[in-house]
Protein backbone atom coordinates (compact mmCIF):
# COMPACT_ATOMS: atom_id res chain seq x y z
CA UNK A 1 0.00 0.00 0.00
CA UNK A 2 1.46 3.53 -0.66
CA UNK A 3 2.44 5.72 1.62
CA UNK A 4 0.28 8.73 2.53
CA UNK A 5 2.27 11.72 3.72
CA UNK A 6 0.50 14.48 5.51
CA UNK A 7 3.66 16.38 7.16
CA UNK A 8 3.95 18.94 4.66
CA UNK A 9 4.86 21.50 7.55
CA UNK A 10 7.82 19.63 8.36
CA UNK A 11 9.14 19.28 4.96
CA UNK A 12 7.39 19.11 1.34
CA UNK A 13 8.63 16.33 -0.87
CA UNK A 14 10.94 17.20 -3.60
CA UNK A 15 8.85 18.23 -6.76
CA UNK A 16 9.82 16.40 -10.36
CA UNK A 17 10.53 19.63 -11.69
CA UNK A 18 13.01 20.64 -8.71
CA UNK A 19 14.87 17.83 -8.93
CA UNK A 20 15.63 18.02 -12.53
CA UNK A 21 16.59 21.46 -11.84
CA UNK A 22 19.25 20.63 -9.42
CA UNK A 23 20.51 16.99 -11.27
CA UNK A 24 21.08 19.82 -14.37
CA UNK A 25 22.98 22.38 -12.27
CA UNK A 26 25.36 19.46 -11.16
CA UNK A 27 25.80 17.71 -14.66
CA UNK A 28 26.70 21.03 -16.15
CA UNK A 29 29.62 20.87 -13.87
CA UNK A 30 29.98 25.14 -13.78
CA UNK A 31 31.95 27.20 -11.59
CA UNK A 32 31.84 29.46 -8.89
CA UNK A 33 29.41 32.25 -9.89
CA UNK A 34 32.04 34.68 -8.27
CA UNK A 35 34.77 33.49 -11.14
CA UNK A 36 35.05 35.93 -13.68
CA UNK A 37 35.40 33.41 -16.35
CA UNK A 38 33.06 31.62 -18.38
CA UNK A 39 32.19 28.66 -15.83
CA UNK A 40 31.86 31.04 -13.31
CA UNK A 41 29.37 33.65 -15.48
CA UNK A 42 26.77 30.63 -16.10
CA UNK A 43 26.93 30.19 -12.70
CA UNK A 44 26.01 33.45 -11.96
CA UNK A 45 23.42 33.35 -14.41
CA UNK A 46 21.36 30.34 -12.91
CA UNK A 47 21.83 32.00 -9.26
CA UNK A 48 20.68 35.33 -10.02
CA UNK A 49 17.85 33.75 -11.91
CA UNK A 50 16.66 31.71 -8.59
CA UNK A 51 17.08 35.08 -6.38
CA UNK A 52 14.64 36.66 -9.28
CA UNK A 53 11.81 33.57 -8.65
CA UNK A 54 12.06 33.61 -5.39
CA UNK A 55 12.02 37.51 -4.77
CA UNK A 56 9.14 37.14 -7.14
CA UNK A 57 7.82 34.84 -4.34
CA UNK A 58 7.31 37.42 -2.05
CA UNK A 59 6.90 40.12 -4.56
CA UNK A 60 10.20 41.57 -3.76
CA UNK A 61 13.33 43.08 -5.33
CA UNK A 62 15.57 40.47 -6.30
CA UNK A 63 18.32 42.34 -4.68
CA UNK A 64 16.67 42.65 -1.60
CA UNK A 65 17.17 38.57 -1.26
CA UNK A 66 20.18 37.17 0.93
CA UNK A 67 20.47 33.72 0.23
CA UNK A 68 20.90 31.52 3.43
CA UNK A 69 21.19 27.71 4.48
CA UNK A 70 17.26 27.57 5.37
CA UNK A 71 14.96 29.29 7.70
CA UNK A 72 17.08 28.68 10.70
CA UNK A 73 19.91 30.47 9.64
CA UNK A 74 17.83 33.50 8.45
CA UNK A 75 15.52 33.34 11.97
CA UNK A 76 19.59 33.55 13.54
CA UNK A 77 20.62 36.16 10.81
CA UNK A 78 17.76 38.21 11.50
CA UNK A 79 17.93 38.73 15.19
CA UNK A 80 21.53 38.36 15.91
CA UNK A 81 22.32 40.45 13.42
CA UNK A 82 20.35 43.36 14.10
CA UNK A 83 21.42 43.18 17.82
CA UNK A 84 25.06 43.30 16.63
CA UNK A 85 24.38 46.67 15.12
CA UNK A 86 21.50 48.34 16.45
CA UNK A 87 20.63 50.67 19.62
CA UNK A 88 18.59 49.13 22.30
CA UNK A 89 18.81 46.23 24.90
CA UNK A 90 15.22 45.31 24.77
CA UNK A 91 13.38 42.39 22.49
CA UNK A 92 10.25 41.54 21.60
CA UNK A 93 9.54 37.99 20.46
CA UNK A 94 5.63 35.44 20.34
CA UNK A 95 6.25 33.00 22.59
CA UNK A 96 5.00 30.53 19.85
CA UNK A 97 8.16 31.20 17.89
CA UNK A 98 10.12 28.29 15.98
CA UNK A 99 13.03 27.39 18.39
CA UNK A 100 15.35 29.31 15.91
CA UNK A 101 13.79 32.38 17.37
CA UNK A 102 13.43 31.44 20.34
CA UNK A 103 16.25 29.81 21.41
CA UNK A 104 18.12 33.34 19.35
CA UNK A 105 16.51 35.53 21.53
CA UNK A 106 17.12 33.03 24.77
CA UNK A 107 21.09 33.64 24.11
CA UNK A 108 20.79 37.06 23.72
CA UNK A 109 19.05 37.47 26.64
CA UNK A 110 22.22 35.39 28.27
CA UNK A 111 24.30 38.53 27.27
CA UNK A 112 22.45 40.39 28.61
CA UNK A 113 19.70 42.03 26.91
CA UNK A 114 15.99 42.00 27.70
CA UNK A 115 13.63 40.05 25.80
CA UNK A 116 9.82 40.17 26.04
CA UNK A 117 7.75 36.63 25.04
CA UNK A 118 4.64 37.47 24.14
CA UNK A 119 1.30 35.21 24.86
CA UNK A 120 -1.25 33.96 22.58
CA UNK A 121 -5.01 33.25 22.58
CA UNK A 122 -6.30 29.79 23.11
CA UNK A 123 -6.09 29.86 19.07
CA UNK A 124 -2.79 30.55 18.73
CA UNK A 125 -3.09 34.06 17.87
CA UNK A 126 -1.16 37.01 19.04
CA UNK A 127 -3.10 40.35 19.30
CA UNK A 128 -1.39 43.05 17.92
CA UNK A 129 -2.32 45.45 20.42
CA UNK A 130 -0.90 42.69 23.12
CA UNK A 131 2.32 42.89 21.30
CA UNK A 132 2.36 46.63 21.11
CA UNK A 133 1.88 47.29 24.83
CA UNK A 134 5.26 45.71 25.54
CA UNK A 135 7.43 48.34 23.23
CA UNK A 136 9.72 50.30 25.41
CA UNK A 137 12.09 53.01 24.55
CA UNK A 138 15.17 50.66 24.45
CA UNK A 139 13.16 48.19 22.05
CA UNK A 140 14.82 47.45 18.82
CA UNK A 141 13.22 44.52 17.29
CA UNK A 142 10.00 42.86 17.40
CA UNK A 143 9.86 38.91 15.81
CA UNK A 144 6.37 37.94 15.29
CA UNK A 145 5.96 35.12 13.11
CA UNK A 146 3.59 35.14 9.59
CA UNK A 147 2.02 32.00 10.57
CA UNK A 148 2.62 29.01 13.21
CA UNK A 149 4.21 26.05 12.45
CA UNK A 150 2.61 23.35 14.61
CA UNK A 151 -1.57 25.14 14.50
CA UNK A 152 -1.06 27.32 11.36
CA UNK A 153 -2.92 30.36 12.79
CA UNK A 154 -2.14 32.74 10.55
CA UNK A 155 -0.78 36.27 12.83
CA UNK A 156 -1.61 40.07 12.10
CA UNK A 157 1.80 41.04 10.96
CA UNK A 158 0.51 44.06 9.44
CA UNK A 159 -1.34 45.56 11.85
CA UNK A 160 2.06 45.00 14.20
CA UNK A 161 4.10 47.12 11.36
CA UNK A 162 1.14 49.56 11.30
CA UNK A 163 1.58 49.82 14.98
CA UNK A 164 5.88 50.85 14.83
CA UNK A 165 5.99 53.15 11.72
CA UNK A 166 7.99 55.71 12.61
CA UNK A 167 9.30 54.21 15.90
CA UNK A 168 12.52 52.94 15.02
CA UNK A 169 11.95 49.29 16.01
CA UNK A 170 12.68 46.69 12.96
CA UNK A 171 9.76 44.14 12.62
CA UNK A 172 11.05 40.56 11.82
CA UNK A 173 8.62 37.98 10.64
CA UNK A 174 9.70 33.94 9.98
CA UNK A 175 7.27 33.30 6.83
CA UNK A 176 8.75 29.85 6.38
CA UNK A 177 5.66 28.07 6.83
CA UNK A 178 3.23 30.52 5.18
CA UNK A 179 5.83 31.31 1.98
CA UNK A 180 3.86 29.15 -1.12
CA UNK A 181 0.87 28.57 0.62
CA UNK A 182 -0.69 31.97 1.50
CA UNK A 183 0.04 35.21 -0.79
CA UNK A 184 2.99 37.38 0.97
CA UNK A 185 3.92 40.58 -0.06
CA UNK A 186 6.65 42.16 1.71
CA UNK A 187 5.83 45.76 1.07
CA UNK A 188 2.35 45.59 2.22
CA UNK A 189 3.19 43.34 5.08
CA UNK A 190 5.31 46.38 6.57
CA UNK A 191 8.12 43.80 8.18
CA UNK A 192 12.00 44.79 7.76
CA UNK A 193 13.17 41.28 7.51
CA UNK A 194 11.06 37.86 6.42
CA UNK A 195 12.78 34.31 6.50
CA UNK A 196 11.72 31.55 4.50
CA UNK A 197 13.24 28.49 3.61
CA UNK A 198 13.37 25.94 0.48
CA UNK A 199 12.33 23.05 1.68
CA UNK A 200 8.92 23.96 2.73
CA UNK A 201 8.26 24.46 -1.04
CA UNK A 202 8.96 21.16 -2.69
CA UNK A 203 13.02 22.16 -2.89
CA UNK A 204 15.42 20.36 -1.12
CA UNK A 205 16.88 21.12 2.70
CA UNK A 206 19.51 23.27 3.20
CA UNK A 207 18.74 26.36 1.56
CA UNK A 208 16.79 29.37 2.83
CA UNK A 209 16.26 33.18 2.58
CA UNK A 210 16.17 36.18 4.31
CA UNK A 211 14.40 39.38 2.69
CA UNK A 212 15.67 42.88 3.80
CA UNK A 213 14.25 46.08 3.67
CA UNK A 214 16.55 48.67 1.60
CA UNK A 215 18.25 50.23 3.88
CA UNK A 216 18.69 48.12 6.53
CA UNK A 217 21.76 46.88 7.94
CA UNK A 218 22.45 43.57 9.34
CA UNK A 219 25.86 42.10 11.17
CA UNK A 220 26.55 39.60 8.66
CA UNK A 221 26.54 36.17 10.91
CA UNK A 222 29.04 34.32 8.29
CA UNK A 223 32.70 35.86 7.63
CA UNK A 224 35.24 35.46 4.56
CA UNK A 225 33.93 36.99 1.36
CA UNK A 226 31.87 39.12 -0.20
CA UNK A 227 28.81 37.40 -1.48
CA UNK A 228 25.30 37.88 -1.36
CA UNK A 229 26.55 41.25 -1.35
CA UNK A 230 28.73 41.30 1.13
CA UNK A 231 25.67 40.20 3.75
CA UNK A 232 26.63 36.42 3.90
CA UNK A 233 30.22 34.95 2.92
CA UNK A 234 31.05 31.19 1.34
CA UNK A 235 30.51 29.99 -1.66
CA UNK A 236 26.38 29.33 -2.55
CA UNK A 237 24.77 26.01 -2.64
CA UNK A 238 24.36 26.42 -6.39
CA UNK A 239 22.27 23.61 -7.10
CA UNK A 240 20.71 23.45 -4.38
CA UNK A 241 19.34 27.19 -5.20
CA UNK A 242 19.03 26.02 -8.63
CA UNK A 243 15.74 23.83 -7.50
CA UNK A 244 14.85 26.51 -5.01
CA UNK A 245 14.36 29.08 -7.90
CA UNK A 246 12.28 26.30 -9.77
CA UNK A 247 10.11 25.96 -6.18
CA UNK A 248 9.27 29.36 -5.52
CA UNK A 249 8.24 29.27 -9.52
CA UNK A 250 6.17 26.86 -9.31
CA UNK A 251 4.38 27.63 -6.07
CA UNK A 252 3.91 31.17 -7.23
CA UNK A 253 1.85 30.17 -10.18
CA UNK A 254 0.02 27.33 -8.25
CA UNK A 255 -0.53 29.04 -5.32
CA UNK A 256 -4.31 30.58 -5.50
CA UNK A 257 -5.64 27.41 -6.69
CA UNK A 258 -4.03 25.33 -4.42
CA UNK A 259 -4.62 27.09 -1.49
CA UNK A 260 -8.43 26.88 -2.28
CA UNK A 261 -7.98 23.13 -3.09
CA UNK A 262 -6.14 22.09 0.36
CA UNK A 263 -8.55 24.46 2.12
CA UNK A 264 -11.28 22.37 0.95
CA UNK A 265 -9.90 19.24 1.33
CA UNK A 266 -9.07 20.14 5.41
CA UNK A 267 -12.27 21.55 6.10
CA UNK A 268 -13.97 18.28 4.79
CA UNK A 269 -11.89 16.49 7.17
CA UNK A 270 -12.54 17.98 10.01
CA UNK A 271 -15.68 18.39 9.45
CA UNK A 272 -16.22 14.90 8.82
CA UNK A 273 -13.47 14.49 12.16
CA UNK A 274 -15.66 16.25 14.50
CA UNK A 275 -19.03 14.62 13.08
CA UNK A 276 -16.82 11.10 14.21
CA UNK A 277 -15.76 12.72 17.52
CA UNK A 278 -17.60 15.61 18.36
CA UNK A 279 -15.27 16.17 21.78
CA UNK A 280 -12.22 16.54 19.60
CA UNK A 281 -11.05 20.02 19.65
CA UNK A 282 -9.18 21.51 16.27
CA UNK A 283 -6.58 23.92 17.69
CA UNK A 284 -6.71 27.08 15.32
CA UNK A 285 -10.03 26.60 14.03
CA UNK A 286 -12.13 30.01 14.69
CA UNK A 287 -9.14 32.21 13.18
CA UNK A 288 -7.31 32.09 9.82
CA UNK A 289 -5.05 29.58 9.49
CA UNK A 290 -2.92 28.11 6.90
CA UNK A 291 -4.76 26.29 4.07
CA UNK A 292 -3.55 22.96 4.53
CA UNK A 293 -2.77 22.75 8.33
CA UNK A 294 -5.31 20.74 10.74
CA UNK A 295 -3.83 20.17 14.72
CA UNK A 296 -6.39 18.12 16.59
CA UNK A 297 -6.34 17.14 19.80
CA UNK A 298 -8.40 14.04 20.41
CA UNK A 299 -9.18 12.98 24.02
CA UNK A 300 -8.29 9.50 25.06
CA UNK A 301 -5.42 8.86 23.21
CA UNK A 302 -1.99 10.06 23.21
CA UNK A 303 -0.68 11.82 20.40
CA UNK A 304 2.20 9.50 19.46
CA UNK A 305 0.54 6.24 20.02
CA UNK A 306 -1.68 7.70 16.83
CA UNK A 307 1.28 8.29 14.84
CA UNK A 308 2.95 5.02 15.47
CA UNK A 309 -0.38 3.23 14.46
CA UNK A 310 -0.77 5.57 11.69
CA UNK A 311 2.71 5.20 10.42
CA UNK A 312 1.92 1.30 10.80
CA UNK A 313 -0.53 1.94 7.91
CA UNK A 314 1.77 3.90 5.76
CA UNK A 315 0.24 7.04 6.92
CA UNK A 316 2.97 9.49 8.05
CA UNK A 317 1.83 12.88 10.46
CA UNK A 318 3.24 14.09 13.39
CA UNK A 319 2.70 15.30 16.64
CA UNK A 320 1.78 18.69 18.85
CA UNK A 321 5.18 17.81 20.35
CA UNK A 322 8.92 18.85 19.22
CA UNK A 323 11.16 15.96 19.10
CA UNK A 324 14.56 16.55 20.14
CA UNK A 325 17.26 13.42 20.07
CA UNK A 326 14.66 10.97 21.02
CA UNK A 327 13.39 12.84 23.72
CA UNK A 328 9.51 13.99 22.72
CA UNK A 329 8.47 17.25 25.06
CA UNK A 330 5.33 19.25 25.54
CA UNK A 331 4.56 21.06 22.91
CA UNK A 332 5.67 25.17 23.85
CA UNK A 333 2.93 26.10 21.32
CA UNK A 334 0.17 24.58 23.18
CA UNK A 335 1.56 25.42 26.24
CA UNK A 336 1.57 28.95 25.17
CA UNK A 337 -1.81 28.82 24.51
CA UNK A 338 -2.90 27.23 27.66
CA UNK A 339 -3.93 23.92 26.30
CA UNK A 340 -4.08 21.06 29.55
CA UNK A 341 -1.47 18.28 29.63
CA UNK A 342 -3.81 15.91 29.04
CA UNK A 343 -4.74 18.13 25.58
CA UNK A 344 -1.18 18.70 24.90
CA UNK A 345 -0.32 14.85 25.21
CA UNK A 346 -3.37 13.67 22.76
CA UNK A 347 -2.69 16.41 19.71
CA UNK A 348 -1.66 15.30 16.28
CA UNK A 349 -1.03 17.42 13.57
CA UNK A 350 -1.27 16.77 9.76
CA UNK A 351 -0.50 19.20 7.12
CA UNK A 352 -1.74 18.73 3.44
CA UNK A 353 0.66 19.61 0.37
CA UNK A 354 0.79 19.59 -3.25
CA UNK A 355 0.75 15.68 -3.94
CA UNK A 356 -2.43 15.51 -1.21
CA UNK A 357 -5.51 13.63 -2.95
CA UNK A 358 -8.77 13.55 -1.45
CA UNK A 359 -8.90 9.83 -1.68
CA UNK A 360 -5.90 10.02 0.53
CA UNK A 361 -7.40 12.77 3.46
CA UNK A 362 -10.32 9.97 3.35
CA UNK A 363 -8.09 7.24 3.77
CA UNK A 364 -6.29 9.28 6.56
CA UNK A 365 -9.81 9.93 8.18
CA UNK A 366 -10.90 6.03 8.12
CA UNK A 367 -7.59 4.56 9.47
CA UNK A 368 -8.03 7.40 12.20
CA UNK A 369 -11.39 6.68 13.49
CA UNK A 370 -10.33 2.81 13.34
CA UNK A 371 -7.30 3.21 15.52
CA UNK A 372 -9.10 5.45 17.77
CA UNK A 373 -12.00 3.09 18.34
CA UNK A 374 -9.58 0.50 18.68
CA UNK A 375 -8.09 2.12 21.03
CA UNK A 376 -10.92 2.90 23.30
CA UNK A 377 -11.58 -0.78 23.42
CA UNK A 378 -7.94 -1.92 24.28
CA UNK A 379 -7.46 -1.70 28.66
CA UNK A 380 -3.93 -0.99 28.25
CA UNK A 381 -4.10 1.55 26.10
CA UNK A 382 -6.12 3.72 28.57
CA UNK A 383 -3.80 2.25 31.35
CA UNK A 384 -0.84 4.53 29.28
CA UNK A 385 -3.08 7.28 29.68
Amino acid sequence: MSEVYLDYNAGAPVRPQVAKAVLEALEERIGNPSSIHGAGHRAKIILEKSRRSVASLLGASPDAICFTSGGTESNNMALLGAAALRRGGHLIVSAIEHASVLQTAQQLESRGYRVTRVRPDAEGWIPPEDLLSQVRDDTLLVSLMHSNHEVGTLQSVQAVAEGLKGRGILLHCDAVQSAGKVAIEVERLGADLVSISAHKLGAPAGTGALWIRQGVSLAPLLLGGNQEMNRRAGTPALALLAGFGVAAEISREELPIEAARLKTLRDRFETDLLDAFPDARIHGRTRARLPGTCHVAIPGIRGEDLVMALDLDGIAVSTGSACSTGTVRPSHVLQAMGCPPEEIQSSLRASLGYRTTPTETTRFLETLLGVVRGSARTPAAKGRE
